[in-house]
This record gives structure tokens, sequence and C-alpha cells, in this order.
């Protein structure tokens, strides 16, 4: 009877996670889709340009809070809008983590699919590379790169397009020698297929969810690196704007004017949260069904 009972209580409390769950990922959902809309149509929906200067409306509070009703997130040390600033610092954000995990996961794929495909020496410097990743914090050769080759934006992506490669590296080569060991590869293989047509039509397909999955997770690291380097100075620089440029500039202002940095760093929690919900329910649906 007791085991019953206990039974019982924990299908009661499954449900309850199961559909609890089901509401964070929809609000998650609806968050990245408004932040994703505000991000693209910044130009139409920010009330202020992002760099339109008011010096007599500098560091006014949030009209919640009392300060002007034109300016709902309050302004900054220059009297810009923070709100209109937020929006195309979403933007910047955005666009940059999502261009850098872009080239992380294309580089990573393409040295997984090598070390599965030639095996030996090539699998061998894949391992030696991914220790020299693992060995030296990533900030520290961010920070190395850009003060000897200067800061510019294409560099800048191009860094973090090398942070986490080692993810779909691992990952890929993995999948790869598993699914180069099936039946049916061997069977394209006895028919005369060529290599790369094998593992661009069978093999990353198959391995392609899994991707997307390491993609989702990997966007939110990618965001708090570009955050880390914008508040210290060292990615992106004015006059664009970024959510980590926002907190770089207004950490100054924290006991006179905390909006000015709070506002963009509820946002990057938000943000990375809201991809980290999205991510775990896709890892969840894909292995569902790869179970089933």
């Amino acid at each position: 009877m007791v085991i019953a009972d206990q039974a019982q209580m924990s299908r009661r409390l499954s449900r309850v996670w199961r559909s609890r769950h089901r509401i964070l990922v929809t609000l998650s959902i609806a968050y990245l889709g408004a932040v994703i809309f505000a991000a693209i149509f910044a130009d139409w929906i920010a009330p202020f340009g992002y760099n339109d200067q008011n010096l007599l409306a500098r560091l006014q509070p949030p009209s919640l809070l009392g300060g002007p009703e034109a300016y709902l997130f309050g302004t900054d040390e220059l009297g810009r809008d923070v709100l209109s600033r937020l929006l195309f610092a979403l933007r910047i954000s955005l666009f940059v983590a999502g261009l850098g995990s872009f080239i992380g996961a294309v580089f990573g794929t393409l040295l997984g699919l090598l070390a599965a495909h030639f095996r030996g020496l090539v699998d061998e410097v894949l391992a030696m590379l991914i220790d020299m990743q693992g060995s030296v914090p990533f900030l520290i050769f961010a920070l190395a790169a850009l003060g000897l080759f200067g800061n510019s934006l294409t560099l800048f992506v191009i860094l973090l397009g090398l942070y986490g490669w080692e993810s779909y590296a691992r990952l890929v080569r993995g999948l790869a020698m598993s699914s180069a060991g099936s039946g049916y590869v061997e069977a394209l293989r006895s028919l005369g297929f060529h290599p790369i047509r094998i593992y661009v039509r069978h093999v990353i397909p198959n391995v392609a969810g899994s991707l997307i999955v390491q993609l989702t997770l990997s966007i939110p690291a990618i965001i708090l690196m570009e955050s880390s380097l914008s508040f210290l100075g060292l990615g992106i620089q004015p006059p664009l704007t970024s959510l980590g440029l926002m907190i770089g500039t207004g950490r100054e202002f924290l006991l006179t004017a905390w909006w000015t940095a709070v506002v963009p760093g509820i946002a990057i929690f938000l943000t990375s949260l809201a991809i980290t919900i999205v991510g775990d329910w896709l890892r969840d649906r894909l292995e569902g069904v790869i179970d089933a």
C-alpha cells in the first residue's frame, strides 16, 4: 500500500513537473521570438536612435520610477535612451553570437569528420588540439590575440567562432565513427560512392539533430563571452553598442544610475536562460525520437 502511494505521488509530481516545464519552454520560445523580432526591426521599434544624445536629460531614471515618460528605461551618461540602445545592442550581440557559433560549428564539424575518416595521425592531432584548447582559458587567449593584432569586428567574430569548436569536433567525431561502421555506409562504399558524398548526404544528416542541440547550448556561452570581452573594452567598439559594452560603460554609475548597467544585465540573463531552456527541450525531444 505504501509503495502504491509512493508510486502515485511520483507520477503526480512528474505530471506537475512536465506541465511546468512546458510552460517554461513556451515562455522561453515566446521571449526569444520577441527578442529576435525586436532586434531585426529595431530601426522601427526604437523610439530614438541608439546614439542620439540629449545632455539635458542625462542619467534620467526609468519612467516607472518617476523619470520622463519618453524614456521607458531611463537614459545613460550622455542622455541616450537606454531602451533604444538595448534594442540595437540585442541585434549586435545576437548577430555576433549567432555568426560565431556558426563558424565554430562548421570548423569543429570539419575537423571531426576529418578525424573520423582518416583516423591515425589526424585523429591524434585533433586530440592534441582539443587538449590545447582546454588547457588555456579562452578569455586569456582572446585577450592576447586582440591585444596583439588589434581589435576589429571581423577578428572579434572569428575569435568567438574558435570558442567551443572542440565540443563540435568531439561530438561529430564520435557520431561519424559510429555511423561509418553501420551497414548502410558499408553498402555505399562497396557501391563506389565517394567519401565526401557519403558524409554530406548520409552521415551529416544523421548527426544534424545533435549538432543543432549543441548549437543552441553554445550560443549562451558565446553571448557571455562577447559580453565579457566587451565589458573589458576589447569587444564591440563605439559607435556600435552591445549588451556587454552597455554594462561596461554603465558600471561607473551603478550607485547613481543603476539602470544603465542592470537593464542590459537582465537582458543577458534572460536571453541566455531562454536559449538554454529551449536547447534542453530540443535535446529531450530528439533523444525521445531516437529512442523510439
